[in-house]
């Protein structure tokens, strides 16, 4: 149904598999994502990239609903889902298999004569905004710059965290759900304890000299992944931006969206009024 709704646009949002080079042989062959061109694209009118990670629970079916904005900014847009949801094909256990799944898709997006190269940014929500910090410094050169909404980095991992998370913000067991997502299946007690074993604090990746420009958005009431879970990678590595909303939970919205679509557009050199944009989104108010 998501397909055919999609394909109805004047210029159609395509359904694209790729072939995952770089996965290991225990990993999927292939990864699926909604890719979709502005009206009027050509190699000879190449436009920007904005790639959407989703969330925990947000699949390309739901974050597709930011194609129409974009497109009528003039912007291209790939919606994928992050390792342990969706169609990804990265073994969810393997702290590592993201780095393959960014690198294949990458490597496709720099084949596609239609995008301006040195415009290319990653948006990533919630859950997703843990694999936006291991982006930004595991390919640093490679995008012009990475959002990430709401994500976790150290802290959402801590056994206390998760001992507890299930009674606050998210509307289900939180804590069990990432177990599953990352691969440990219903023993939640064995993830608990070996959960840091993602931590981009305890392996070092925050402290690597090397980091895409990255801004880092969140309520600073979240209690899904704590808000010193973006404050942390301020205090390691590169010099990155930020901006916390006061007195909003998880991801800080609506506030949190007009300081991301502004931000990408001064990345973009666009100019335009991020309200405008929003009015695009169906599920929201219109701004």
């Amino acid at each position: 149904m998501a397909r055919k709704g999609l394909a109805m646009r004047e210029r159609p949002t395509q359904e694209v598999t790729i072939a995952h080079k770089h996965g290991l042989q225990n990993e999927g062959k292939e990864i699926p994502f909604y890719y979709h061109l502005p009206p009027g694209t050509t190699k000879d009118k190449p436009v920007p990239l904005v790639i959407i990670f989703t969330g925990l629970d947000g699949y390309r079916t739901e974050l597709a609903v930011w194609i129409e904005g974009w497109s009528q900014k003039g912007v291209g847009v790939i919606v994928l889902e992050i390792p342990g949801t969706g169609d990804s094909p990265a073994e969810p256990t393997d702290p590592t298999s993201p780095d393959r799944q960014w690198s294949s898709l990458l490597d496709w997006v720099d084949e596609q004569p239609e995008i301006d190269h040195k415009k290319v940014a990653v948006w990533a929500f919630s859950t997703g905004g843990y694999y936006a910090m291991r982006l930004a410094h595991t390919h640093a050169k490679r995008v012009a710059g990475i959002v990430a909404l709401g994500g976790g980095c150290h802290y959402m991992f801590d056994e206390r965290w998760l001992s507890n998370v299930n009674t606050l913000e998210y509307p289900f067991d939180l804590a069990n759900t990432l177990a599953y997502k990352w691969g440990y299946g219903n023993d939640l007690e064995k993830f608990k304890k070996e959960a840091s074993r993602f931590s981009l604090l305890e392996d070092g990746t925050l402290d690597k000299p090397e980091c895409a420009r990255l801004l880092l958005v969140n309520g600073v009431g979240d209690e899904i992944f704590p808000i010193e879970d973006s404050e942390l990678p301020l205090r390691h590595g590169a010099p990155k931006e930020a901006r916390f909303i006061e007195n909003r939970k998880h991801m800080g919205e609506p506030e949190s969206f007009f300081v991301i679509l502004k931000w990408i557009y001064n990345l973009f050199g666009l100019q335009g009024n991020p309200g405008e944009q929003m009015k695009t989104i169906p599920s929201r108010p219109k701004y």
